[in-house]
């Protein structure tokens, strides 16, 4: 072999090894952009996940799938105490009002059950209004279904009937 042969075939040997390192290359680049879109739409998936597994934990702290009425009732005596009420009683009642809410997207009925509480207090105006404000930011749903205040001699006598909802397992 001549010097000239051996550099065409040096030549020919670093053209064939530049075109296969060239499409090498773009064929990574393919692969590590598809790769990365894979990714980030398994993150985006992973986030949508978390929000809803979020949003699912925040529904089932304020409509849980049991009446739990001793923890009610605890929080209600609770906020009597740090409300500074001069008395408080509280009574559930047994039977529970069933409720049904329609879905918007589906002719499916959801029922509801709606545990009622009695409370009677004695304070004054500012204890009872804290109460109350209290009882409206309580973390679980719950509704003043009806509210009576009788002023007495420097207090309120307030009379509540409070529904806690549950949603009953099927």
């Amino acid at each position: 072999m001549t010097r000239q042969s051996k550099l065409i075939i040096l030549v020919a040997y670093l053209l064939i090894l530049s075109v296969v390192m060239f499409s090498y290359r773009t064929n990574r680049s393919k692969k590590v952009k598809l790769i990365r879109a894979e990714l980030s739409r398994v993150e985006s998936e992973k986030n949508k996940v978390r929000r809803d597994e979020n949003e699912l934990a925040r529904i089932s702290r304020l409509i849980p799938s049991e009446a739990d009425s001793t923890a009610v009732v605890e929080a209600l005596y609770r906020f009597a105490k740090e409300s500074g009420l001069t008395q408080h009683n509280v009574k559930t009642e047994v039977n529970k009002k069933l409720t049904s809410a329609r879905n918007r997207r589906s002719s499916n009925n959801l029922t509801v059950a709606a545990n009622r509480i009695n409370v009677n207090t004695i304070g004054s105006f500012r204890q009872t209004a804290e109460y109350i404000r209290r009882l409206q930011n309580m973390e679980r749903f719950n509704r003043i279904a009806e509210l009576r205040l009788t002023p007495s001699e420097n207090v309120v006598k307030a009379s509540l009937t409070v529904e806690v909802f549950s949603l009953p397992v099927n």
